[in-house]
């Protein structure tokens, strides 16, 4: 009896060795044969070598606009390689790049996190506000605002980090119905660093109903807490953005 159960051990050790041999080798294909990702076009700020931070996103092409010229209401800085914005209280605005030419990109990937949440705000119920949105502008086609006295402005998705919002879902805001559309990525806790990845192809042809996508032809920060409580106060905080020439299959990644 004792001879049949060492047999019995035996073979059961054996095809354990085996599988474990398969597996490690198929897992190692897999390693070799996975296509790597490229970057068209990345945006860091790593370069940061002190002094205005403002002059030194100007001298990269950013524009200032609404309440983004006024640092009394939006603070920036820059450390260790990441840009913090500041709501100090209630503002509106916006930093631009128009000057972006990417024919080929797929997906966007990005590095931030939220430093302090607004208070009160929700696109769920109506008060559209955010720490920050990213806005990526697609072609140079000027679609309308929906409003005689607000500029068209190219297509866009602005992407953003919630509390209260639905997870990758296209929101409309006030304006831009035919142009526009607002999509939280994740729910992080308050100084939290996360990676996102969003697929700009499929998802502009979904929300456009398009069969084709344009080139990204321009990037934003928007800082809007024009409607928050708690005096508006509201941070966030970006590391980079990359945009990328394939798919890939992290959504998120949580440093």
């Amino acid at each position: 009896m004792l001879r049949n159960r060492r047999l019995r051990l035996g073979r059961l050790l054996t095809i354990f060795a085996i599988v474990l041999i398969a597996y490690s080798s198929a897992g190692t294909d897999a390693v070799s044969q996975a296509k790597p990702v490229t970057v068209s076009y990345g945006i860091d700020f790593a370069g940061y070598g002190g002094g205005s931070v403002d002059e030194w996103l100007k001298t990269r092409n950013y524009t200032f606009e609404k309440d983004a010229k006024n640092r009394s209401l939006l603070g920036l800085s820059i450390t260790d390689g990441v840009l913090t914005l500041e709501a100090k209280r209630r503002m509106n605005g916006f930093i631009l790049n128009d000057s972006v030419n990417v024919e080929k990109a797929r997906t966007i990937r990005i590095n931030w996190g939220v430093k302090n949440y607004p208070e009160e705000v929700s696109y769920q119920k109506k008060v559209n506000n955010e720490a920050l949105m990213i806005y990526i502008f697609f072609g140079k086609e000027k679609i309308s605002s929906g409003h005689v006295l607000i500029p068209n402005s190219p297509y866009f998705i602005g992407l953003f980090l919630c509390q209260d919002e639905l997870v990758n879902f296209p929101y409309k805001g006030r304006y831009f119905h035919a142009g526009g559309r607002f999509v939280c990525l994740g729910k992080p806790e308050p100084g939290r660093m996360i990676q996102s990845e969003f697929d700009l192809d499929r998802n502009f042809k979904n929300y456009f109903s398009k069969k084709e996508t344009p080139g990204i032809t321009g990037i934003g920060f928007g800082v809007d807490t024009s409607k928050a409580g708690g005096g508006g106060a509201g941070s966030a905080f970006i590391k980079s953005i990359e945009f990328l020439e394939e798919p890939t299959t992290t959504a998120l990644r949580v440093r």
